[in-house]
């Protein structure tokens, strides 16, 4: 019985993350990266050496930080760009690897202040309050649904 009340809720919090502003999406995602620390690298350790994944973060590597926060944003948005293709060619715990990286990367807390998610919605603190309750399986899901 509770993994039937449980279900509706989850997919609300998707439907929530695919609503919600792509700043605010990038914010999110930073959070739930964030809390889930090493354990991720546990969980997708071939993904992380995977050559596409690399490949696309060196390409954001040699792009300035507005032009990878506009890329980032792109990717979440599907807008028709070449690294939008690059990064929908890869699988699912590709797509978790490439995130980890990016976040666990020296740029981020740079591309982080850039983010203009500085006063989330209602809807986006629920959301944000919803991942802190989630145990890690479930998180990991949640990833994999949105990042999809």
């Amino acid at each position: 019985m509770n993994t039937v009340e449980t279900r509706p809720q989850f997919r609300e919090t998707i439907t929530s993350f695919k609503s919600a502003d792509v700043d605010c999406q990038l914010e999110i995602l930073w959070q739930a990266y964030d809390t889930l620390g090493q354990a991720l690298a546990s969980v997708v350790p071939v993904a992380l050496l995977s050559q596409a994944v690399q490949q696309l973060i060196r390409q954001l590597g040699q792009v300035s930080r507005e032009e990878k926060l506009a890329i980032l944003r792109d990717i979440l948005a599907g807008a028709d760009t070449r690294f939008t293709h690059a990064y929908a060619a890869l699988n699912a715990n590709m797509k978790l690897a490439f995130w980890h990286r990016l976040f666990s990367g020296r740029d981020w807390p740079g591309l982080s202040a850039m983010v203009a998610c500085h006063s989330p919605s209602s809807q986006t603190q629920a959301l944000l309050d919803r991942l802190n309750t989630m145990g890690l399986n479930e998180r990991l899901n949640f990833l994999r649904q949105v990042l999809a």
